[in-house]
C-alpha cells in the first residue's frame, strides 16, 4: 500500500511510462484522488493534501470551477488555524490555477499578492507574479517579480525568464551574464527547454551583435530542431535576418520557393523579399513576388469553389475572401517599400518560457 507522496508519484510515472494514452493511465490518478480523500477525512486541515488533490483534479480534467471551489472553502474553513505559510502555499496554487495560460489575470495577481503577504519569502509566488504580469503586459513589473523570485531561490527556471524579461526590457548585458551562467551551469533540463535556452542565448547575441561564430551556433540550433516545433513560423529562420546573414536564410527560403507547389509563408515573405534585394537577386525577387500573388489568387479560388469549402455559409466565404484580398493589397505594399524604399522589414523576438 503506497502511504508517501514519493511512492504516489512513483507509481505514478510508472504506469504513465507503460501506456502511451491518457485513457489507459487515468486510473492511477482516480485511484490517488480516492487516498487523498480518505487522508483528508483523517485529518482535514492537511495541507499538502488539499494541494494534492487540486493537482489531482486538474490531472482528471476537472472543470476549474471545481478546483477553485476546492481550495477557496478550505481556506475559508480553516484560516484561523492555518499558519501563514500555509495560507501563502494556499493562494500560491490558487493564483496559478487562476491564470495557468499568463494571461495577465487581476484575479490571479490578487491571489499571489496575497500569498506573498502571508510570506515575503515564498519564491513561487513572486515567480507566478512575474509570469502574470508580463501577461498583463507590466513588463518593469513582471522583472521586479522575477528577480525577486530568484534572489529567493537558486532556480534556473526563475533565472532564465528573467532574463527574458530583462531582454523585453532591453537590457541585454544583464540578460547575457544570466544566460551564459545558465548554461555553464549542469542544470538538467528537457530536451526542448534547453533547445528555448540556446535560441534565447543566440537571440541575445544577435541583439548585442556579437556575431563571431554566430552562424555555426544557429545552425547547430536548426539541426538539432529540425524535427520539432518547439518554436513558431520563422523563430529559427528570422536569426540569420537579425545576425545580416542574408545568404544563409535565402538558402533556406530558395529550397522552398524552388518548388513549383510550395510557397514560402506569408508572413515570413517580407524578410525573404528584403534579403533578394540585399544580395542583388532582383530577377528573383520579382519571380518570388509573382509567385506570391499567384498563390494567394488561387486561395480565393479555393474558397470559391473549392471541394472543403463547400460546407462554408456564403457570409464566411466572403469574410475569407476578404481576408486574402487584405493580405494581397499589404503584401503588394511591403514589395514597393522594399524596392524602391530604404525599408527593412522589422523581426521581433518573443520570449520563450519554460512552463
Amino acid at each position: 500500500m503506497k502511504q508517501t507522496k514519493e511512492e504516489w508519484a512513483r507509481y505514478i510515472q510508472d504506469e504513465i511510462q507503460k501506456n502511451d494514452s491518457y485513457d489507459n493511465y487515468k486510473h492511477v490518478f482516480i485511484e490517488y484522488k480516492d487516498y487523498l480523500e480518505k487522508c483528508l477525512l483523517e485529518n482535514p486541515k492537511n495541507v499538502e493534501v488539499i494541494c494534492q488533490l487540486a493537482a489531482v483534479y486538474n490531472e482528471l480534467n476537472y472543470q476549474w470551477d471545481d478546483i477553485y471551489k476546492l481550495l477557496n472553502e478550505f481556506i475559508k474553513k480553516y484560516e484561523n488555524e492555518l499558519t501563514d505559510e500555509e495560507k501563502s502555499r494556499i493562494y500560491t496554487n490558487l493564483g496559478y490555477y487562476y491564470d495557468d495560460q499568463r494571461d495577465g489575470s487581476k484575479r490571479a495577481i490578487r491571489t499571489l499578492r496575497k500569498a506573498v503577504a502571508f510570506n515575503p519569502n515564498n519564491s513561487k509566488a513572486y515567480y507566478g507574479l512575474g509570469a502574470d504580469y508580463y501577461g498583463a503586459g507590466k513588463y518593469d513589473k513582471s522583472e521586479e517579480m522575477y528577480k525577486r523570485a530568484c534572489e529567493l531561490e537558486n532556480n534556473p527556471i526563475y533565472k532564465f525568464e528573467y532574463a527574458n524579461l530583462l531582454m523585453i526590457n532591453g537590457k541585454n548585458e544583464e540578460a547575457k551574464i544570466i544566460l551564459e551562467d545558465i548554461l555553464k551551469k549542469d542544470f538538467e533540463f528537457e530536451k526542448e527547454d534547453f533547445a528555448k535556452i540556446k535560441y534565447i542565448y543566440i537571440a541575445n547575441k544577435v541583439r548585442l551583435k556579437e556575431f563571431i561564430n554566430i552562424e555555426a551556433q544557429i545552425d547547430e540550433l536548426m539541426l538539432e530542431n529540425i524535427y520539432n516545433d518547439y518554436f513558431f513560423g520563422s523563430d529559427l529562420e528570422s536569426l540569420y535576418y537579425l545576425s545580416e546573414n542574408y545568404k544563409k536564410l535565402v538558402e533556406i527560403y530558395l529550397k522552398i520557393d524552388a518548388q513549383e507547389d510550395c510557397q514560402v509563408p506569408y508572413e515570413e515573405l517580407p524578410i525573404y523579399f528584403y534579403s533578394l534585394k540585399r544580395l542583388d537577386k532582383f530577377d528573383k525577387l520579382e519571380k518570388s513576388f509573382e509567385k506570391a500573388l499567384k498563390f494567394k489568387n488561387e486561395e480565393i479560388e479555393d474558397v470559391k469553389n473549392g471541394e472543403f469549402k463547400r460546407e462554408w455559409t456564403k457570409s464566411e466565404k466572403k469574410e475569407e475572401i476578404r481576408e486574402i484580398k487584405k493580405q494581397i493589397k499589404n503584401l503588394k505594399a511591403e514589395y514597393e517599400k522594399i524596392l524602391k524604399t530604404d525599408y527593412k522589414p522589422e523581426v521581433k523576438i518573443y520570449p520563450k518560457f519554460l512552463y
